[in-house]
């Protein structure tokens, strides 16, 4: 049977043809003109899928090098300013043996005790040194001078906490940028909190504002409660739980703040606690702000007190206690302080060991002093063998850098040899302890240069790899297209001549 093929069939064919050779022209022309064979999803959804996993890692990696760049300064810092300490602290080591030879006069040891001032000066300079107009020995209270002199200038005063700046340059590995001046130059005992905790001795020492306090539950409940100076943990935790019973308070995983958990089983709206009267009582106990689970409080940097366990100390994994030496005139010896189990029984022991000497916790809140109760001596206190009490407690050797140096000082004014000769045993630890924590400066910028420079190569490979997926042949592309534009001339011509309607056509 013979079948007819009408013309505007002939015709619907005809342009078909022409699109599909049309289209796969531009493209080969996109290909080439953009240098890439992937243009939407459609194109490669397995090749578009790889690519975008791809970008993100890089993003990433650019993320991890902003990082470290924006923070290497801290390192480099950091290092610096404890070989200058060291220095100053091998200066004040030749000082001391030259005052204790048979050359030493009072007036000699008064010249040392001068520059020992200037020694002491440039120590709190470095000490306090700041990048970015950030504290680099504060810990992370990078906003507080870490170090100054006490009401009386007979010692030199911790003010920052233990904690250290953390930047993250890889996936899930964190390093530390800086070294708290407590692990270094000071000591924080660093004691966790307790129920008992006055609020007094929060932050530090400085306290809770006192003021009233807003809290509104998942459900809805509100209640407001006032803080007062006088007031314990338990209070608090006590005056929260009493606005719902939804609502539980608690001392923190960590130990230093507080949690509040809420339980609601209709949730109406978030966990919500603020300020009342444009106070500051919620932020100073470190739990303003809005969660639509429950509230973590921040670090409340509690005070040491004379009911604080030894076991509570050093963020709550505790001190184990051994013996100290006193030296103190023609007085000295060791005294063993195993037997405390709070700072008070500390405290106790060092005063009624027949050393004349009154220990205390020193204003800031952060660790012990030793003062002699002799207004002609010094007292020093070191290490016993390699036991590391004196320097735990804060009240010599190891990273009781300053203070060594203003006992020594000291010692030079009162023209108490003992004490000189009491002081070098710790001018050794805190120049082994500077040495050590030079280390650990140079340990991670190197960790950070070489992660810095494998960044940059899992970038380069990373868009290599790219290219490779999303990336046009362009003599493929280029040879498409002619082979196209070929077809397409062919199919005109072809389609022109094959095509030629006369009126007889018309008139059918």
């Amino acid at each position: 049977m013979v079948m007819r093929v009408t013309s505007q069939t002939q015709q619907r064919n005809a342009l078909n043809n022409i699109f599909r050779i049309t289209e796969a022209m531009f493209n080969a022309q996109k290909e080439i003109t953009s240098g890439k064979k992937i243009q939407k999803p459609s194109d490669d959804p397995s090749g578009m899928r790889d690519t975008l996993v791809l970008r993100t890692n890089i993003k990433q990696i650019k993320q991890f090098d902003r990082n470290i760049n924006s923070n290497q300064l801290f390192l480099s810092r950091g290092e610096s300013a404890l070989d200058s300490i060291g220095v100053s602290m091998s200066r004040a080591k030749e000082l001391s043996m030259v005052e204790l030879g048979g050359m030493s006069t009072s007036e000699t040891r008064g010249y040392a005790k001068t520059e020992l001032d200037n020694i002491i000066s440039k120590v709190l300079q470095e000490a306090n040194t700041k990048v970015k107009n950030m504290y680099i020995f504060s810990g992370t209270d990078v906003n507080t001078t870490p170090f100054e002199l006490s009401a009386s200038g007979a010692v030199c005063i911790y003010n920052g906490n233990s904690d250290n700046l953390m930047i993250q340059i890889e996936e899930d590995i964190n390093v530390k940028v800086n070294i708290a001046g407590s692990e270094v130059l000071g000591t924080d005992l660093d004691p966790n909190l307790n129920t008992s905790t006055k609020v007094s001795k929060l932050n530090g020492g400085s306290g809770i504002a006192s003021g009233a306090i807003s809290i509104t539950d998942r459900a809805g409940i509100s209640g407001t409660f006032t803080i007062t100076s006088s007031m314990t943990l338990a209070n608090v935790i006590t005056a929260i739980e009493n606005v719902s019973s939804n609502l539980t308070a608690s001392i923190n995983s960590s130990g230093n703040g507080i949690t509040i958990t809420d339980t609601s089983s209709v949730i109406k709206n978030s966990l919500t606690v603020s300020e009342v009267d444009g106070g500051i009582t919620a932020l100073s106990l470190g739990i303003v702000g809005t969660k639509d689970g429950n509230i973590e409080g921040m670090d409340l940097n509690a005070a040491l007190s004379t009911s604080t366990l030894i076991s509570e100390l050093n963020g709550g994994e505790g001190l184990t206690l051994g013996d100290i030496n006193i030296i103190n005139g023609a007085a000295s010896g060791a005294v063993s302080l195993s037997s405390a189990t709070t700072i008070a029984e500390v405290i106790s022991l060092i005063n009624n060991s027949g050393n004349n000497v009154t220990a205390s916790i020193d204003s800031a809140g952060s660790s012990l002093q030793v003062i002699s109760n002799s207004s002609s001596t010094i007292a020093v206190v070191s290490n016993v063998g390699t036991d590391t009490t004196a320097e735990e407690l804060g009240i010599g050797g190891g990273r009781n850098v300053i203070n060594t140096l203003f006992k020594l000082k000291q010692a030079m004014e009162y023209d108490d040899t003992f004490a000189i000769l009491g002081s070098l045993a710790n001018l050794d630890s805190g120049l082994e302890t500077i040495n050590e924590s030079r280390a650990i400066y140079g340990a991670v910028a190197r960790r950070i240069i070489s992660t810095e420079t494998t960044h940059q190569q899992n970038i380069v490979n990373q868009k290599d790899q790219i290219s490779k997926i999303e990336g046009a042949d362009m003599v493929e592309a280029a040879s498409e297209f002619a082979a196209m534009e070929a077809a397409l001339q062919a199919s005109l011509s072809s389609t022109a001549r094959i095509i030629q309607p006369s009126l007889l056509d018309f008139l059918r």
